[in-house]
Order: structure tokens, then C-alpha cells, then sequence
């Protein structure tokens, strides 16, 4: 669908003349709304409109199918390919769905869009709960993260997010306000569930829970090369105890050398980094038997926090981007899923080919094969890699993109696939093609379905 010439006044009132919607078309708010986290993409609002119930969100779609002007759904705008971001359409902002209902006897929440995780685990920590997979930045909300998968430090048992969601509330591009699970509308399940926002609006997702324990203690491990660290992972992803699982790759610079053109750059010796985390009661504190195996050079720390201040522990990472104007600048962040009979091999020297213009810290770790929505792909038994550098700065942004674009290429040939959060490279068809298979052609006869007109829309050039 071909957005057509809209006169923003009159969009303006239209939006605002509908029940239970609130709109703005002020510059700041449109400005802000015109990009996102990732600062590589630059897309335009027309309006922010900002549905208070799934009545007026109902409306909305409505009035858009007969006015022929897109919708992007937008909740913090984490996105880094634009996911986020309108095409010349009007900006949905998702802030008006919160509201956390538990059902401890069940071990289940539902929470709307808006819940952020850190006011998700705040309210299951209460009755000694946890979802079973969350994000590293607790502040994400619930619909943006279910949006694109999903992926924790618990990855490694229990997969993404979206394997871990038991019903949805969403409302499709043809308007239909829809209660979704595997069983019942599972086209809808399927499809809304790391659908980057391209079938429908998530409301609200009612996610599992486990028990956690209050007290968490950590092991630093510390390796010589990261391919030992990586096997010692998958051993641990057998190991029940092991709650939480991160390794990373540590890059100790030794100076700098000459290239094959003669100038010299930066080199590093690669040490990889091994936090294992188990959850445990004061009463019964665990002893070192779940690192029995393990050919770690040595243990650096070791350290016991309560589970709660946890899962909090990158909020410091996330300050300090703030503080240093790190957050301003692009984040072409990088995330993949590898094969683990080649990732074991391949991954390794992938990460020591990066430049050292992303950083060190880049996050290795296995992520388990189980049910998941039909078009969230991954490959069997995966290992994933994520490069997060806090800001890549203006004048190093060109080799960035273009290691970045070496490493897409080198692990896509390996069977790789991208977890569609990150910097995508504008993918087009064939791009498309490669990532969903031999789902391809379901997903696009899917979003037909779903969204017949089109409405559903953004930067992300999603196959339609």
C-alpha cells in the first residue's frame, strides 16, 4: 500500500476526534519519534496517537484502513533497524497498556505491553517468582522484547522469551481485537509473537514463571581462548543448577601492529570470560560442585547478591552510556545464532577478526532449542554471539558497519540467523528469503491475513 498525500491538521483531527485516543503532532514529540536507539535509521511521523484501551486502539486501525495512512507501534523505541520507527504514518504509542495480574498457583503473569521487566520481576519477586526469561535491561517493556524474541542470561535453558509466552491479547491490522495461544488463533500466536510489530498489536502476554531463589551467587571464570570457554558453556547448559550463563570474549590489547598495507592498527590477545550463576536460600548455600568439569584457567570472583539486585546488574552499564554520551551515538548492534557444530570453531575467530573500534565484553552463549512461534528462526541447537559496543562515534561509524557487514555475511553462510532486534542492513527479498526459509512464503501469506491493507508498517522493509 502506497501511503497517499495527508494533510497533518486534518489528520490531527481525525485522530483526535476518536474515543479513547489521545494525538499530538508537535515537533519535539514527532522528532523523537522519528528515530531510535540504534541512530542509523531515519524514518517521519506525521502524528503520535496514543490509543488509552483497546477500544480506541480498535478505532484507530479502523480509521487508518479507510484514510490509507500506515501505523508503526512504538513502545521505548529500542529498535535498531527502524523497527520502531513510522514511514511517513502515525506513531502508535503502546504506553497506555500496563497492568500485572499474577497467578502464583498457575506460575503465570499477565501483563500488558507497557509493563516494563523490571516492574514485572518487582511484582513476581514479591511471592518468590521470576519470569523464566528476561532481558538484561529491565527497563525494556514486555511488548517491545516479545516483539523481536527475547534473549536472557536463563537463554540457555529455557530459549527466548516468546518460547516462555502461554496466550496473547492483540489487535491485528484488520482492526479485530483477538485473545490468541498455540491451541486457539494460533495463526495470530504465531504470527504477533516476534512479528517486529508487522501483524498486530500486543496488549498483553500472560509469560511463565519459576521460582527463584533470593540469593544468587556468581563464579568469574577466567579462560585462555574463548573456543574452551564456549564448550564449557554447553556442558553447563546440561547442568540444572546453573540458573544464569554468560560468556565473553575479553580483549587484552598488546599494542600495535602492521597490516598488509603497511599501517598499523590495535591487536589484542582474546581471553574469554565466564560468569555461572546459581540461585540459592540462605539456609542451604550451594557448594563449587556445578564447576566440577570445568577447564577454566581460574576463578577471579566469586560473589553472592540478592537475585533481585541481579538481574539489575547492567543498570550500571547503561548509566555510564548515559553519562558519557555514549547513549546519543549509533548502536549498530550485533546479534546472531550460529550452529553449534560450526559455532564452536567459527565463532571464536569471528569475534577475533572485529576491530577493536567495537570494544571487548561481545556475549557468547548457547540458547536452547525448544518450541518457539512458527516464523521465530533460529538453527538447531544454536549458539549465540551478541556485539554491543556502548556508541560507536561518528568518525569510526563507516568500518563498523562495514565489519559488522563482514560478519553478517560470514555467519549467514555458516546456517546463521539473526535475532531481528539488531542492526539488519536494510534487508530486501532475497535477504528475507534466506532468513525465513521455507517459511517464507507462510509468513507473507500470513501478514495478507493479518493486516490485508497493509497498515502495519515501518522502517523495517518487512516482505509483504
Amino acid at each position: 500500500m502506497t501511503t497517499p498525500s495527508i494533510d497533518a491538521t486534518r489528520l490531527h483531527g481525525r485522530l483526535s476526534a476518536l474515543e479513547g485516543v489521545t494525538a499530538t503532532v508537535l515537533a519535539p514529540a514527532l522528532e523523537g519519534a522519528s528515530a531510535d536507539f540504534g541512530g542509523l535509521v531515519r524514518g517521519r511521523a506525521l502524528a503520535i496517537a496514543r490509543p488509552q484501551g483497546a477500544e480506541g486502539l480498535c478505532a484507530l486501525v479502523a480509521l487508518a484502513r479507510a484514510e490509507g495512512f500506515a501505523l508503526t507501534p512504538r513502545q521505548l523505541g529500542y529498535s535498531q533497524s527502524g523497527q520502531s520507527i513510522a514511514r511517513d504514518g502515525v506513531c502508535v504509542d503502546m504506553g497506555g497498556f500496563g497492568g500485572i495480574a499474577i497467578d502464583a498457583e498457575a506460575g503465570t503473569a499477565r501483563c500488558g505491553s507497557a509493563v516494563t521487566w523490571r516492574e514485572l520481576l518487582a511484582a513476581t519477586a514479591a511471592q518468590g517468582l521470576a519470569p523464566l526469561v528476561m532481558p538484561f535491561n529491565l527497563d525494556l517493556t514486555v511488548g517491545g522484547l516479545l516483539s523481536a524474541g527475547g534473549i536472557g542470561s536463563t537463554s540457555h535453558h529455557h530459549g527466548m522469551a516468546v518460547s516462555t509466552v502461554d496466550a496473547i491479547t492483540a489487535v491485528l491490522g484488520t482492526g479485530e481485537l483477538v485473545h490468541a495461544d498455540a491451541a486457539e488463533r494460533s495463526e495470530v500466536f504465531e504470527a504477533v509473537l516476534g512479528g517486529v510489530g508487522q501483524f498486530g498489536f500486543l496488549i498483553d502476554a500472560t509469560v511463565r514463571l519459576r521460582a527463584m531463589g533470593p540469593i544468587t551467587r556468581t563464579w568469574c571464570l577466567l579462560y585462555d581462548d574463548l573456543a574452551t570457554m564456549l564448550a564449557d558453556e554447553l556442558v553447563l547448559q546440561s547442568r540444572h543448577a546453573c540458573v544464569h550463563l554468560e560468556g565473553f570474549a575479553s580483549a587484552a590489547v598488546q599494542g600495535l601492529r602492521r597490516g598488509p598495507t603497511g599501517r598499523r592498527a590495535p591487536f589484542a590477545r582474546w581471553f574469554g570470560g565466564l560468569h555461572v550463576s546459581t540461585e540459592f536460600h540462605e539456609s542451604q548455600p550451594p557448594d563449587e560442585s556445578l564447576l566440577a568439569g570445568l577447564r577454566h584457567r581460574e576463578r577471579v570472583h566469586v560473589e553472592d547478591s540478592p537475585s533481585t539486585d541481579y538481574a539489575a546488574r547492567y543498570d550500571l552499564r547503561f548509566e555510564v552510556m548515559r553519562a558519557t554520551g555514549a547513549w546519543q551515538q549509533p548502536h549498530p548492534w550485533f546479534e546472531c545464532m550460529v550452529p553449534t557444530e560450526t559455532g564452536l570453531q567459527q565463532l571464536p575467530e569471528a569475534v577475533t577478526a572485529l576491530p577493536l573500534l567495537y570494544g571487548d565484553g561481545h556475549r557468547m552463549m548457547p540458547i536452547a532449542d525448544v518450541a518457539r512461534p512458527r516464523f521465530v528462526m533460529q538453527p538447531p541447537r544454536p549458539l549465540g554471539l551478541a556485539v554491543l559496543p556502548m556508541g560507536i562515534p561518528q568518525a569510526f561509524q563507516a568500518p563498523a558497519l562495514a565489519a559488522a557487514r563482514a560478519l553478517h555475511d560470514r555467519l549467514l553462510a555458516l546456517g546463521g540467523k539473526r535475532y531481528l532486534s539488531g542492526w539488519l542492513f536494510e534487508p530486501d527479498e532475497a535477504a528475507w528469503r534466506q532468513h525465513y526459509g521455507d517459511q517464507f512464503e507462510a509468513l507473507v501469506a500470513r501478514k495478507r491475513a493479518l493486516d490485508p491493507d497493509g497498515v502495519l508498517r515501518s522502517m523495517l522493509s518487512f516482505p509483504r
